[in-house]
């Protein structure tokens, strides 16, 4: 559905040569909007900011330096937020069916984040995420305007978190807005999409989806691709948010998504085989190699990652991360590399049938009580029902 934009007027404050302390110092002052969105900042001498994220980097270099040569190249980011801001604003809020909670905020423009852009606070990072003496190269051109969207579709989701109206709340409660890669990002995601079809046009958009940059940033696109893209059709008519709590805590979106859950140490799950298995290590499977070049997971530690993410003896390994294991040793790889980014996303066949299964990091495996709640009370109206 085509948003017409037509009549959206905004009232521009414009005072030039003002002075402005660290911190503070924006590319222009705020503009006021006769629209609900938030007043913006673009902040490009956050010197304070950029020091405190590398503090050994800038005993040997000049943070200002470095914010000057911000500076000096931020002239195509500023140029899209000018023309563009007030409606990415607009749209987002239209589509997402959430209000901006927050009047104001500020948008950082770094030369050095340590990933490409971050929600709160929202940093865009203008040459690229430095992990120690590597530096990654920022996307430019669409692909930073694209960055820029999605790392304001994260803030607005997380706008549902600090409303009281009960609607938000079930919005924020819900599985599917828990963070990580599989869940909130991919919701991040969703909206990016259409919003941008609306600023970049189709084909940018589609572009910059398929661009190898933003395949690597993206860990759980299997999953995105499966259930969210093509089936979750937003709109001004059906929001975003009406999706979300639409969905079922019982459904496969939200199964296929849960974070691991363990077994106490100790407690025989459903399929353990510790004979052949590593000592060591956080997965915990063994397999072999099947006649048809397959791996076939022959043990399972039910007090391990693998086990407590949802893979089970007898389950033929199809792909991990897109790629085919032909060995133990690569499909360990294979999922590791993976949970650096947070999470691999294993393909196997069970049963006659394919299953996705997600492999995630320890640190998720948390007490999630409102979701389990939700699975309780879903259950219960279940029950009733019949």
């Amino acid at each position: 559905m085509v948003l017409s934009l037509i009549g959206l007027s905004l009232l521009a404050a414009i005072s030039y040569g003002q002075q402005l302390d660290e911190d503070t110092a924006i590319v222009k002052p705020p503009v006021r909007y006769d629209l609900p969105v938030p007043e913006v900042r673009l902040n490009n001498q956050a010197a304070q900011f950029q020091a405190s994220l590398y503090p050994e980097y800038y005993l040997s270099h000049s943070v200002r330096a470095d914010l000057r040569w911000v500076r000096e190249n931020d002239s195509a980011l500023v140029a899209f937020w000018e023309n563009k801001g007030d409606s990415a604003l607009w749209l987002l809020a239209q589509l997402s069916g959430l209000d901006w909670v927050e009047d104001r905020f500020d948008i950082f423009i770094l030369k050095y984040y340590p990933s490409f852009g971050g929600p709160d606070p929202l940093v865009i990072p203008l040459a690229g995420r430095r992990d120690g003496g590597r530096v990654m190269a920022a996307p430019e051109g669409a692909m930073q305007q694209f960055n820029l969207i999605y790392r304001l579709a994260h803030r607005l989701l997380i706008q549902a978190e600090k409303a009281d109206d009960p609607f938000y709340r079930r919005v924020a409660t819900h599985p599917l807005m828990q963070p990580g890669p599989y869940r909130r990002d991919n919701l991040a995601m969703l909206l990016t999409l259409v919003t941008s079809q609306h600023l970049l046009g189709l084909d940018s958009t589609f572009a910059v989806y398929q661009s190898p940059f933003w395949r690597d940033q993206t860990p759980g696109r299997e999953v995105f691709e499966k259930y969210l893209l093509n089936t979750w059709i937003i709109s001004r008519e059906h929001t975003l948010a009406q999706w979300v709590v639409n969905e079922s805590p019982l459904s496969p979106l939200v199964e296929a998504t849960r974070p691991p859950r363990f077994l106490p140490v100790g407690e025989v799950g459903y399929g353990e085989s510790l004979e052949g298995l590593p000592l060591r290590g956080q997965l915990g499977f063994a397999v072999t190699l099947g006649e048809n070049g397959r791996l076939a997971v022959t043990g399972i530690d039910s007090t391990r990652l693998a086990y407590a993410c949802g893979l089970r003896e007898g389950d033929i390994i199809r792909t991990v991360r897109g790629k085919r294991p032909s060995n133990h040793k690569e499909a360990v790889e294979f999922i590791l590399e993976g949970l650096d980014r947070g999470g691999s996303t294993v393909l196997v066949l069970r049963n006659g049938e394919d299953k996705t299964v997600l492999i995630q990091p320890r640190d998720l495996a948390e007490d999630h009580a409102e979701e389990e709640a939700l699975r309780r009370e879903q259950i219960r109206d279940s029950l009733e029902i019949e």
